[in-house]
């Protein structure tokens, strides 16, 4: 199938090349978990320190939000037009920003890579020092927080991990469920 945009009501959707992965949402309850509120210095790389926190913790995987803060230097990933039927999509070069920057909102998944090593994945929402509004896959570990400080909450869990497996519906390589038990 040729990827495309089909128009449902009010939302356009985009219509990926490969087969259909339904259901797409998926639910698990877990017996237990850990909640955290980090709250992360100026100055202080939050990739680098994140990765740190969850160090010698016994969890599968875990989600959060960027509650308030920003930044001064950060890196994020737009999505570009390709010249590919398959893929037509894909992440762009990185754009980075400088001078204070504050976050509006964002989702962070920590997974699992295949070695079984934490692995951080986020979106935000975010507004630069002109006003200018900005949104996309943050790479955490060229995040530099701002003067104020990061305040993140994150919720590990045990029993369930993202882990990351090839989407053949959307050709990229996505964070999807698999039951096991933490490390």
């Amino acid at each position: 199938m040729q990827p495309h945009f089909e128009q449902q009501g009010d939302v356009r959707h985009f219509i990926h090349g490969g087969e259909p992965q339904e259901p797409r949402l998926l639910d698990c309850e877990v017996a237990e978990g850990e909640e955290l509120r980090i709250v992360l210095a100026p100055g202080t790389n939050v990739g680098k320190t994140l990765l740190e926190v969850l160090e010698g913790r016994r969890y599968a995987s875990a989600v959060g939000r960027l509650l308030s803060g920003g930044a001064s230097h950060l890196a994020y990933h737009r999505m570009v037009v390709t010249t590919s039927e398959q893929k037509p999509y894909d992440y762009g070069a990185p754009v980075v920003l400088d001078g204070y920057i504050t976050f509006v909102s964002g989702a962070i998944t920590v997974g699992r890579d295949p070695q079984d090593k934490a692995l951080l994945h986020c979106h935000a929402g975010f507004i630069d020092r002109e006003g200018g509004q900005h949104g996309g896959h943050l790479v955490l570990d060229r995040i530099v927080v701002g003067s104020e400080p990061l305040v993140i909450r994150l919720c590990l869990f045990n029993h369930v991990a993202y882990q990351v497996k090839p989407d053949s519906e959307t050709h990229f390589s996505l964070l999807h469920p698999v039951l096991q038990e933490a490390v």
